[in-house]
């Protein structure tokens, strides 16, 4: 009678370990134990990450805009063991682009920086609508040119023979509101962001100053 009890007991203390993995793993998909996934627009893909900000409405827009507001942001790793959902299936994650709406589930605790970061164990793609393919690439500021009340960011691209001639840029007014505020002046280094453009080399909505 006493080994038949003394099994039980060890029965039921097993299955309630058991359980309580169950639930951690369950409680490790999410950003906060018994929180739901986090969502946002994916800002940019880069080097195996995706940006995600919150409440963004338009993703050509320079970073700083929605960096000074605080809305949220996470890195989040993305690689061959993400699962990514579309529609309720399994699809590849080169489908994931910017401009989409999606929710991440991650595991453990994101890095609290800002952006914070974090790698995605799922991705699900909630509005598959993408934004137009953007560019990055960097150079030296020359000026700005007018050409029939247009004014042209003047760029030296970085890694081109300097017998090529220069490019020319358009920029959206919120891009040349940053331009207005670093002072840009002729030789200095830049990152920016840009989209195609009909009207010119490109469209740039993002720049940034490389300081030396």
């Amino acid at each position: 009678m006493n080994k038949r009890v003394c099994f039980l007991i060890l029965a039921a203390i097993l299955i309630t370990f058991g359980a309580i993995g169950c639930s951690t793993k369950e409680n490790d998909l999410n950003h906060e134990p018994g929180a739901g996934p986090i969502s946002g627009t994916v800002y940019s893909i880069e080097n195996g990450r995706i940006l995600v900000v919150s409440n963004l409405e338009d993703v050509n827009i320079p970073r700083s805009e929605w960096f000074e507001q605080g809305e949220r942001a996470v890195y989040f790793a993305v690689d061959e063991d993400t699962l990514v959902e579309l529609n309720g299936e399994q699809v590849n994650t080169d489908l994931i682009a910017r401009g989409q709406e999606v929710d991440i589930y991650h595991e453990g605790v994101l890095a609290e920086s800002y952006p914070e970061q974090g790698r995605a164990v799922k991705v699900v793609i909630t509005s598959s609508e993408a934004a137009k393919e953007a560019y990055t690439d960097s150079g030296r500021y020359i000026g700005i040119m007018v050409n029939e009340s247009v004014k042209l960011l003047e760029i030296e691209i970085s890694g081109v023979p300097q017998e090529m001639e220069s490019r020319f840029f358009r920029i959206t007014d919120q891009a040349r509101t940053i331009v207005d505020n670093l002072d840009l002046e002729a030789e200095d280094e830049i990152i920016f962001h840009y989209l195609e453009d009909e009207e010119s080399d490109g469209l740039i909505f993002d720049l940034t100053k490389i300081e030396n």
